[in-house]
């Protein structure tokens, strides 16, 4: 067995896939004495596990870890069925293709070019694809979804980034859970309206969480319902009750989250491919029908999330691996996204894995089985429009010499914290 099973140090944020290869290589699942739990690197295992709800929980999937005694986060990433069946059909109608397409890419559009209008006043010749597209289109695009202000966005950004640098971090590593942190936001509101008298205008002031936000928007919508997302949970039943205040909180701080990292991820390392491979930019430049292509094998090449927790709920076998009941299991997509049983030399970026014609998209980027995400179409349009934008206006996209990529500190996550191209602007 491997030696060293720690999936997210600061060496595997620089460069996962040797490791991956080398686990792989010892047998399809690992145990990880560091994070208690299976690792999971066949693409084969991988998806089986994802399709297998009834025996591989979702129970504190995400925020938990394998810690079977860490306060679940009460949202429906981290339930089973039916509890996540009956939770995702509240919003799943907001994230169809034909609403998305109906409602939202107009405004997608817009910010995108202003975005870029942004990039060519500057005039310095450089994108920084982070900080100046990747960063601000996604957070803004979901903040509208949910209703929340123009003035809120950067600090919604800062909330996100937060989040994700918890998820996956055990109570060991010292990080309360996201249950206690909702359930904190009960007691900020009631804290909130007793002092109203001498407190400031609603929003808060610096040291406010997302959690008594968002709690403070939910009994705002009770008040005063609006044609919002926020005002539709607020209203909406279950098995004919409506949610209480911690399963709203956590509601709206996954679709913040969800709805904003996986597509940042996403531009940046498409923008990174076209840098990196002139060739490869300018077929997409050539055939504009390659984008959806190469989004796709994007998603592929650098999973934007790299995995996440499943439990075992009896005795059962894997990849000729005894897993016992109780069990945690890694599923990392990173690492099935590159098998070599499954794709064909995995660390070239190639356009033709993908038949953009029928939509096959057999990668596990975006997961598989009921939990699929939620926000794959918002994703794959904010993607496409910003990578066509980018390409149409800015012109040829050339990586700096000698950058050196520092990768943010979040176990799940691999998203770089800057990536700087240079452009010649089309005339």
């Amino acid at each position: 067995m491997p030696t060293n099973t720690h999936p997210f140090t600061p060496e595997m944020k620089e460069c996962p896939f040797p490791r991956y290869d080398e686990w792989r290589e010892d047998a399809p699942l690992v145990w990880s004495p560091e994070v208690e739990a299976w690792l999971v690197t066949s693409y084969e295992e991988a998806k089986a596990i994802l399709a297998n709800h009834q025996v591989f929980s979702s129970s504190n999937s995400v925020f938990g870890g394998p810690a079977l005694e860490h306060p679940e986060f009460p949202s429906m990433i981290n339930r089973d069925e039916p509890d996540h069946r009956r939770l995702r059909a509240l919003v799943s109608k907001a994230f169809t293709p034909r609403t998305i397409e109906e409602a939202w890419e107009p405004r997608i559009r817009q910010v995108v070019e202003e975005l870029v209008d942004g990039v060519l006043a500057r005039g310095d010749g450089r994108l920084d694809i982070v900080r100046d597209v990747a960063y601000p289109l996604p957070v803004k695009i979901i903040a509208e979804i949910i209703g929340v202000p123009p003035e809120r966005f950067e600090q919604f950004k800062t909330w996100s980034n937060e989040i994700v640098s918890r998820i996956g971090r055990v109570p060991e590593h010292g990080y309360r859970s996201m249950e206690q942190a909702a359930e904190a936001a009960e007691e900020a509101l009631a804290e909130r309206e007793h002092h109203r008298d001498d407190a400031e205008a609603p929003g808060g002031g610096p040291d406010e969480s997302i959690f008594a936000y968002f709690a403070q928007e939910v009994e705002m919508r009770r008040a005063q319902p609006r044609d919002d997302l926020v005002t539709r949970l607020v209203q909406a039943e279950v098995d004919g009750r409506q949610l209480d205040l911690p399963e709203l909180v956590s509601f709206l701080v996954l679709l913040l989250v969800a709805g904003n990292e996986t597509t940042t991820n996403l531009m940046n390392h498409s923008v990174r491919a076209m840098a990196e491979h002139p060739e490869l930019q300018q077929r997409v430049r050539d055939q504009p029908e390659l984008m959806e292509k190469l989004l796709e094998e994007a998603l592929r090449w650098e999973s934007p999330i790299q995995g996440f927790y499943r439990r075992a709920r009896q005795d059962i076998e894997v990849g000729g691996v005894q897993v016992k009941t109780g069990d945690a299991l890694l599923v990392l997509f990173g690492a099935a996204n590159r098998d070599p049983e499954k794709y064909e030399c995995p660390a070239d970026f190639d356009l033709e894995r993908f038949d953009g014609q029928t939509g096959t998209r057999d990668h596990l980027a975006f997961g598989y089985g009921i939990h699929y995400c939620l926000g794959a179409n918002l994703a794959r349009m904010e993607a496409r429009i910003a990578m066509q934008t980018v390409l149409t206006r800015l012109g040829e996209l050339r990586s700096v010499e000698g950058q050196r990529v520092e990768w943010w500190d979040a176990p799940f996550f691999r998203s770089p914290k800057a990536y700087v191209v240079t452009y010649q602007p089309r005339a």
